[in-house]
Formats: structure tokens, C-alpha cells, sequence
């Protein structure tokens, strides 16, 4: 057999292409979300992302609360900072729920309806 009939000759050719579009392929399935597109997309990571905002927004908001009611010598404000972060937290994933809610039922406008003038 020559070389160039050599079935391994001619798929070690090609091999480096097909290992590159391999790993791009796999790049573009393993990149980062935000956690807006996780909710989007619901699911165990979209419950883990909404999750998130809302401990994260009452964590952020009580510690605001409790720098206020250490300045100002109150006891209530951390309180308020909780429930309004979690409040927010629970706002913000049905905010992004709503919006890919949104855009999956949005009817496509068909070709033939438009007046062309």
C-alpha cells in the first residue's frame, strides 16, 4: 500500500481539524451562564440561581441594616434589610422568568400578513 491509500495516512490528515472543531464544540456546550440565563432556563440550576438571590440579597441587605442600626443605635433595621433583600431576591428570578417566558411565547409574525406598500 502506498501512503496516500493508507486509511490512517488519510484520517491522521484530517485528525488535528477534527480534534480542534472537537474542542471548540465542547468549549462552546461547557461556557458560563449568567444566572439571569440560568432562570431562563429553569431547572435544577435555575432554582439554585434564584436561591441565590434571594440569600444573597438578604445577607447584602442585613448587613446594610446592621451598619444603619449601629449608627443610628436602632434595633429594627436589620430586620428590614433581611425581608427587603429576600423580597428582592424572589422579584429578580420573576423578573427573569417572566422575560423567557416572554420571548418562548411570542407568536412569529408570518411573512404573507404585512402590508408591503
Amino acid at each position: 500500500m502506498t501512503p496516500s491509500q493508507d486509511p490512517a495516512d488519510r484520517g491522521a490528515a484530517r485528525g488535528p481539524r477534527r480534534l480542534g472543531e472537537k474542542y471548540r464544540d465542547a468549549a462552546r456546550q461547557d461556557t458560563l451562564h449568567t444566572a439571569g440565563e440560568l432562570v431562563e432556563r429553569g431547572g435544577l440550576a435555575g432554582g439554585l440561581a434564584v436561591l441565590l438571590y434571594v440569600v444573597v440579597g438578604a445577607a447584602f441587605w442585613s448587613l446594610i441594616g446592621w451598619l444603619l442600626d449601629h449608627l443610628l443605635g436602632t434595633r429594627w433595621i436589620v430586620i428590614a434589610g433581611a425581608v427587603f433583600g429576600a423580597s428582592a431576591g424572589v422579584y429578580l428570578g420573576y423578573l427573569h422568568m417572566r422575560d423567557a417566558l416572554n420571548r418562548s411565547h411570542t407568536p412569529a409574525d408570518p411573512v404573507g400578513d404585512k402590508d408591503v406598500v
